[in-house]
């Protein structure tokens, strides 16, 4: 376990593993490296803003998002996704309006956690031409790239065009795909060499320049070898996924939920019953004896809303939406 030397291999399976599994085309020198996908969205921040910039996020938003904006000393900008025919859409229109000399940067999350959307390609192209006309910059965090169902399809947002690759900088990771997050080991594609240049920079300054040799031989291994594993484990989450949409809906009336076309989560709406955040995180821990993700950690938007991970054994969740579905029906008094 001495010092890294990162083999042409690894390169070359990412650069595989985009191409094959999301038809993204790039060359080796647009792969450098991150500690995990949240540092590295630190440093991109550090590299292409200023203390006291805006950056915009889409909320809700996945938690870390605030804190990392936050703690480099720039100003949080929201963009509340729109809520059209049971689905979270992008407000492209109300993002265009954040958009100013001192706040153009956004954070993309891709697919988006916690609303569970795999983004159309026809609203990524409206984000494309804004970005265009607006002289954006784009930090895209695509770790759940590789987690879509059948029925949507995820576009890497520097896949649509030169010019929008030329703007963003996306990071993937196997983390997610394969639970190794403790491996520490991500990428950042950033094709733009000037802005590949000021990241490097930054990580440099930090002497956080080379990765965890274990996770650069997981990593590898991972992207050259368990493809088949992947593909597996998407059928065992669909069938996850439809028993929690079905149950939800015949035993949780009052519950509301978007259709999950990405990620391992659900965003499920608990208002009906009453509930706001702080009541429902008591309600789930203590009368239904389960734990999910409080709604107002990833904004003021998750009031009343928690998020279910369904990415165990069905045993597991199967049992988890019972207790749920018995202390509501205890709580009404059924």
């Amino acid at each position: 376990l001495g010092y890294p030397i990162i083999p042409d291999s690894l390169y070359a399976s990412i650069q595989n593993w985009e191409r094959t599994r999301h038809d993204w085309h790039f060359e080796k020198e647009a792969i450098t490296w991150a500690p995990g996908v949240v540092a590295g969205l630190s440093f991109a921040l550090m590299a292409v803003t200023k203390p006291g910039d805006g950056v915009i996020i889409q909320t809700p938003a996945y938690p870390p998002f605030y804190r990392t904006i936050s703690e480099a000393g720039r100003i949080i900008k929201e963009n509340p996704l729109k809520y059209e025919n049971g689905r979270f859409v992008m407000d492209v229109e109300g993002l265009e309006k954040l958009v100013t000399p001192t706040c153009r940067t956004l954070i993309l999350c891709s697919p988006h956690n916690p609303t569970a959307r795999v983004w159309s390609k026809e609203e990524l192209e409206a984000l494309c031409d804004l970005a265009k006309r607006k002289d954006m910059i784009i930090i895209s965090d695509e770790i759940h790239q590789d987690l879509v169902y059948s029925d949507a399809k995820h576009i890497c947002l520097a896949s649509i065009s030169p010019d929008i690759a030329s703007r963003t900088i996306t990071f993937v990771a196997p983390s997610k795909t394969f639970n190794i997050a403790g491996m520490k080991a991500s990428v950042a594609i950033i094709p733009n060499e000037s802005l590949r240049t000021r990241y490097i920079s930054v990580i440099e300054r930090f002497h956080l320049n080379s990765v965890n040799i274990l996770g650069l031989v997981a990593m590898e291994t991972a992207y050259s070898k368990c493809g088949d594993w992947l593909d597996q484990l998407m059928i065992y989450l669909e069938k996850n996924r439809d028993y929690t949409e079905k149950f939800v809906l015949e035993y949780m009336p009052k519950a509301k939920l978007n259709h999950p076309e990405g990620t391992f989560v659900f965003w499920i709406d608990f208002r009906g019953y009453g509930f706001n955040s702080k009541t429902l995180e008591k309600f789930l821990v203590y009368e239904a004896g389960v734990a999910l993700n409080k709604g107002t950690s990833f904004g003021v938007e998750g009031d009343g809303f928690a998020r279910l991970n369904i990415g165990t054994t069905f045993a597991q969740l199967k049992d988890g939406l019972e207790s749920i579905v018995k202390a509501l029906d205890k709580r009404e008094g059924r």
